[in-house]
């Protein structure tokens, strides 16, 4: 029950408007202590006036009493500006308007001191100056019509001025206390604010220098993802222009130029090692020094000169500076400029096959993150190269392999044509005849003639003449020719492997039936009998002779043993 009282008196809160809240605030207590003390005064007149009528005095209260219902009403509902207006004015002009009927010194008049202090609680300072300044009028009228008889004031017993100055006292403790106590919470959640502004603003301070760190990391990090990706991209543009490239003369030249090109170093050297890897020999360069070092077969010995013989011996990447103990690596007088120098192996699987020197002439231009990204190109060169020198070999050994089948084909077909009876033949308009030799006229030039090779062997032509001689051989005419040529070829070498295959059949086919025949014979006379007569059918028109001879006789001294002759004609 008390909670729903208390509830239902408290004041309302807006919590999207932190000022209003405060002056509804201001309104509810100004409102309810306003009810209050008239509620009581009347109650207390009523206790101790003799005469218990109303007057216009009482009317005025308990219309003020009404009209704070109304207001407090008003003021839950929201309205707070219009409340505070409302309750000014009414409260204003009750107090003059009763001071009117009794005279400037009349204790209503007094309460104008109230209302000012109830103006600058709602309404701010400027609505506290103007009610300000229209009691001060106000007090000008009163005591100029009092003094011209105007306004006449009734007696006016001590005893009821100390009762209602009283209630005008209490009311301005009450509206000065509230503003007071509204200054000082005021000025504690600025102090508060001020303090967490200040600890806000600390934390921002180190906020910001976390930033500014980060910031300065983060561009660092910036950088290096830039150059990283810059020689990523410079790698990939080698390795894209590179793969096309298989003539190991024409790579190298042009793997020292693109990189030095996309990478900004001056000095791009390739050292391959020899087959004995003894050596680490100068391959490319593209500086002029590079060129010279080139021409004057620069070789350093593995493991022993320079950081590229220590690279093509341990297989790790070195850098060498400028200063201290590296210096002595930059005596050379091919290229005085440099300053940095990156050495990295080149492998194919485990094996060092050379190294990649980089020089620049900046100092400390090389770095442990250089050496990683890096490696990477080191090996898309060491790949290049390799896949170049394979290329290379397999060209070579393609070339020897054709060489050596065209020899064979031409050694094949040298044979076959000596056992070919019709060798061309001739075709007229009308049929087609044997050629029963070559035809080398001097007229010959008049025609078309397409060579019929086979491997780099020509075994054949294929002669055309026109019945006219204007006619011009059109391009389709021709490559049908030439396609009519290629299938000829192709066609002859089949049948000449066909014939080949049908021969070398027929051989195993009389190899079998006659190691089958022998296989059966078990006598001397009967071995010797069946071979001559085997051999002799099958190679016809022939002559066949088996004899036994001693094998300890000397070959003047042979003599037949024993000879089974049989003829084929």
């Amino acid at each position: 029950m008390l909670r729903a009282i208390l509830s239902f008196f408290k004041p309302p809160v807006f919590p999207e408007d932190e000022e209003k809240s405060r002056k509804a605030f201001y309104a509810h207590v100004i409102i309810l202590a306003l009810m209050f003390v008239i509620l009581a005064y009347e109650l207390f007149l009523r206790f101790t006036r003799t005469a218990q009528s109303l007057d216009s005095a009482d009317f005025v209260l308990i219309g003020l009493f009404l009209i704070g219902v109304m207001c407090w009403w008003l003021n839950q509902r929201g309205y707070v500006f219009f409340t505070s207006i409302l309750l000014v004015v009414l409260f204003w002009t009750a107090s003059n308007g009763i001071a009117a009927g009794y005279g400037i010194r009349d204790t209503s008049f007094i309460v104008n001191f109230a209302i000012i202090t109830m103006a600058a609680l709602l309404l701010g300072w400027q609505a506290s100056a103007i009610i300000g300044v229209m009691s001060i009028a106000t007090a000008l009228l009163l005591a100029n019509a009092e003094a011209a008889g105007r306004i006449v004031t009734p007696e006016y017993a001590v005893t009821d001025f100390a009762q209602d100055i009283s209630v005008v006292l209490f009311l301005a403790t009450l509206f000065v206390s509230v503003l007071i106590d509204g200054l000082e919470k005021a000025i504690k959640r600025s102090r508060k604010n001020l303090q967490e502004l200040e600890a806000a603003n600390a934390e921002l301070s180190i906020a910001q220098a976390d930033l500014h760190a980060r910031s300065a990391e983060l561009t660092a990090t910036n950088k290096t993802l830039q150059n990283r990706t810059e020689r990523m991209r410079a790698i990939a543009d080698v390795a894209r222009t590179t793969t096309s490239v298989q003539n190991f003369d024409e790579l190298l030249p042009l793997l020292t130029t693109i990189i030095s090109r996309q990478l900004g170093y001056y000095h791009v050297g390739i050292f391959l090692v020899d087959e004995h890897k003894t050596y680490a020999i100068l391959r490319s360069a593209n500086t002029d020094g590079g060129l010279k070092m080139l021409a004057r077969g620069h070789r350093l010995r593995v493991g022993e000169q320079g950081i590229v013989g220590f690279v093509t011996q341990s297989g790790n990447p070195r850098i060498a500076l400028n200063v201290g103990a590296d210096a002595v690596f930059f005596n050379n007088p091919d290229l005085p400029g440099t300053r940095s120098e990156l050495a990295l192996p080149l492998k194919v699987s485990d094996e060092i096959i050379g190294a990649l020197d980089l020089q620049s002439n900046e100092p400390n231009a090389f770095g442990e993150e250089d050496i990683s990204l890096l490696t990477i190109l080191a090996d898309q060169v060491a790949i290049s190269i390799q896949n170049a020198l394979s290329s290379e070999q397999a060209q070579r050994a393609l070339n020897e392999a054709e060489l050596a089948s065209s020899r064979a084909t031409g050694q094949v077909w040298k044979g076959y044509m000596e056992t070919i009876q019709k060798k061309g033949y001739r075709y007229d308009g009308i049929k087609s005849d044997v050629l029963k030799e070559s035809s080398r006229s001097g007229k010959e030039h008049d025609g078309l003639s397409v060579p019929i090779q086979l491997r780099g062997q020509t075994i054949g032509r294929l002669k055309l003449r026109a019945s006219e001689r204007s006619r011009v051989w059109t391009d389709d005419e021709r490559a049908i020719i030439e396609a009519t040529a290629e299938r000829v070829a192709l066609a002859l070498d089949g049948a000449r492997l066909l014939d080949d295959a049908q021969k070398r059949a027929a051989r195993e086919t009389f190899l079998s039936a006659l190691a089958a025949k022998l296989g059966t014979s078990f006598q001397l006379d009967s071995i010797l009998r069946d071979t001559v007569d085997e051999l002799g059918q099958t190679l016809r028109d022939s002559t066949i002779s088996f004899q036994l001879v001693n094998p300890s006789a000397p070959p003047s001294a042979e003599e037949p043993i024993e000879r089974r002759d049989r003829s084929k004609s």
